[in-house]
């Protein structure tokens, strides 16, 4: 320490004249100290310069690779996201198609079949005391004078809520590909289920707009079209006459807010007109 302490005197001479020109006294531990502090001055401004500018790719030549193996990485993270939503939306079209047509779903537990979508349970058995009921409601009308088809319309009529008390403008064509009825209400009125069942489809359509259907007992299925907003997702179980919907006119097959509403039953679409009545 008495060495890095000792001073010395640093005088430049002019070489011809020896004409003294500059003289500085200095001390070992001040050209450590000044030396020292203009090796960490530089390094940093080497550091920033490497660091915050495009000279970096030259430098140091991996981490062109390091950003482009980070993306490849992001990229195929992203197609297998986008490759397991397209799986799952086939599974459910698959499923839908098998209910439309009046199928049952097969719950096999192996890895290669189809998948249900969701988490819904679409096994509607009947249960004992359901199955009971039926026997004896069988049982007394063996004998009833009343024609079986007759009473079994009467009977649904009063099972049904009515999905809006709105006025009949369309009927029920399928020769015309109108498989259902359209029904004029306010808009934004509220859209109800018209028996208990679960939510299958929750969607946007271009001809149909914001689209709901239910899957209800006894393979039957409702369909409610045009709605301006959604108050169910798929996989919600609903009540009869529980909101589902407002009424809209979105969709392209739209001319004015209504709803249109149809019935499917064992895959076929059948009159809703046979199941509720509405003033024309």
């Amino acid at each position: 320490m008495k060495k890095l302490k000792s001073r010395f005197r640093l005088t430049v001479l002019n070489e011809n004249t020896f004409e003294e020109k500059l003289s500085y006294s200095l001390t070992p531990l001040n050209l450590i100290v000044m030396f020292g502090g203009l090796l960490i001055v530089f390094g940093a401004l080497i550091y920033l310069l490497v660091a915050f500018t495009p000279l970096k790719n030259y430098v140091i030549p991996d981490i062109a690779d390091a950003t482009l193996r980070e993306e490849a990485h992001h990229a195929r993270v992203t197609v297998d996201s986008l490759l397991e939503v397209t799986r799952k939306n086939e599974r459910y079209i698959n499923d839908l198609r098998v209910i439309l047509s009046g199928g049952t779903l097969s719950n096999a537990s192996d890895s290669t079949a189809p998948e249900v979508v969701g988490e819904t349970n679409l096994n509607y058995q009947i249960g004992d005391v359901d199955d009971a009921l039926r026997q004896r409601l069988s049982e007394e009308d063996r004998y009833s004078l009343e024609v079986q088809e007759e009473s079994n319309a009467v009977r649904r009529s009063f099972l049904l809520y009515k999905p809006v008390n709105g006025t009949l403008s369309g009927g029920f064509d399928p020769k015309e590909g109108h498989f259902g009825i359209d029904l004029i209400a306010p808009k934004d009125d509220p859209v109800k289920a018209v028996l208990d069942g679960t939510v299958i489809v929750a969607s946007f359509t271009a001809d149909g707009g914001n689209v709901i259907q239910i899957q209800h007992s006894n393979n039957l299925i409702s369909v409610y079209k045009h709605n301006s907003a959604l108050l169910k997702k798929l996989g919600d179980v609903v009540k009869a006459g529980e909101s589902i919907a407002f009424i809209g006119d979105s969709g392209d097959h739209s001319e004015g807010p209504h709803l249109h509403f149809e019935l499917w039953e064992n895959g076929m679409p059948v009159n809703p007109l046979d199941y509720m009545s509405f003033t024309q």
